[in-house]
């Protein structure tokens, strides 16, 4: 998905649901615009941020059968996470997420400056289990 908005807080950015392939996670291998999650020791990439660019989330959705906690974030150039959202909570069996005005003026963009060892502008999240299933909208600057 990708098309133009042209009114509200967004306007003249591109919208896109999120880049990647998925995960393959208990043989599921969901289609493109969907991650799976595969636990507390992966942080798994929702969105890589283009070159030259930056964007902001716009929604994120999540499904999980059972009780887990997400962290969104991105990565240091020394792979170590850094918040970007604060940390959520999947309840079991119920769908979750949060909208434009919950994610409002989060932007993710590559940061070789920032201290300590700068960032790499890409979504990741970080499950407390495995198999969560996690869907976002993205608003990216040309």
């Amino acid at each position: 998905m990708s098309y133009l908005i042209t009114q509200g807080r967004y306007a003249g950015l591109i919208a896109k649901s999120n880049n990647t392939a998925g995960n393959l996670v208990l043989g599921l291998l969901p289609g493109p615009g969907l991650v799976v999650t595969l636990g507390a020791a992966s942080a798994d990439i929702i969105h890589q941020c283009p070159i030259g660019r930056s964007f902001y989330v716009t929604k994120l959705l999540w499904y999980s059968a059972v009780a887990a906690t997400l962290l969104f974030e991105t990565l240091s150039n020394a792979a170590v996470p850094v918040p970007m959202i604060p940390l959520q909570n999947a309840i079991a069996g119920i769908p979750g997420g949060l909208g434009e005005d919950d994610l409002a003026n989060v932007e993710f963009m590559l940061n070789s400056v920032a201290a300590p060892n700068g960032w790499d502008g890409n979504l990741y999240v970080t499950s407390s289990v495995a198999g969560v299933v996690i869907s976002c909208e993205v608003a990216e600057k040309l």
